[in-house]
């Protein structure tokens, strides 16, 4: 069954995940590097939101840059990114060929456990029109416990269910998490997931899964920043409708 390409959706009340969902969080190399240690935090109201941006193509991933935030660790299967001070963080993390059937939902939570993230909670599910060759989506707010602390922040899940022959194959996923020490998010929510969105693979086998529309790279780019643009547009109209 492939999930419904539908319009946005919140669920009432908060998730909370349980550990036994958790199984397949192993499948994937731990990066808890991210969430190093205590640093000063921003001083700014907005937390570099103004300064200047600089986009990077390494070699997985094309991502936006924000200003004195540094690139930690990139591979095929993770992009990590961290403010110079240390109170925010950008995850992209992917895997192919699940042999279970994954909701939105319960593959952001394998993932954030297998980033050695806890106490997990989703205080909202909204879904969304996912991105291309992914036929399910969800944006999360969510909060967790880091090394450095209690965090706040914002998770997009993609999966892709594969079948063959209407046999099903394997689950594909990515997920973009965006998240800050609890008591700053609010400098960081109305601009950073956006930045966080732009993030894209651009190897030719992403997070170790085949690619199934193949697409120059450029091309590929643009039309992934078209998403996150439109994807971000329509969360916030959302929002502030409801």
């Amino acid at each position: 069954m492939r999930f419904p390409r539908r319009k946005f959706l919140q669920l009432a009340g908060g998730a909370a995940l349980p550990a036994a969902l958790a199984t397949g969080a192993l499948l994937m190399p731990a990066a808890g590097i991210l969430l190093g240690s205590l640093a000063a935090e921003c001083s700014g109201p907005n937390c570099g939101a103004d300064q200047a941006m600089s986009f990077r193509q390494g070699p997985y991933f094309n991502h936006a840059l924000p200003a004195r935030w540094l690139v930690v660790e990139e591979s095929n299967s993770i992009l990590l990114l961290q403010s110079g001070d240390q109170s925010a963080d950008i995850s992209v993390a992917g895997i192919g060929g699940l042999k279970q059937q994954l909701t939105p939902e319960v593959f952001a939570f394998q993932r954030m456990a297998a980033l050695r993230l806890t106490d997990v909670r989703f205080t909202s599910v909204v879904y969304i029109i996912p991105m291309a060759a992914y036929d399910g989506a969800a944006v999360m707010d969510v909060t967790y416990t880091a090394p450095i602390g209690r965090m706040r922040g914002l998770v997009v899940s993609n999966v892709a269910t594969v079948y063959n022959r209407n046999v099903f194959e394997r689950t594909d996923g990515v997920m973009t998490l965006v998240g800050a020490k609890e008591h700053i998010w609010d400098a960081y929510a109305n601009w950073l997931p956006e930045i966080a969105l732009q993030a894209v693979h651009t190897g030719p086998n992403p997070f170790d899964a085949p690619r199934r529309d193949a697409e120059a790279a450029n091309q590929m780019v643009s039309t992934h920043r078209d998403w996150a643009k439109r994807t971000w547009d329509e969360l916030v109209a959302y929002r502030a409708k409801n």
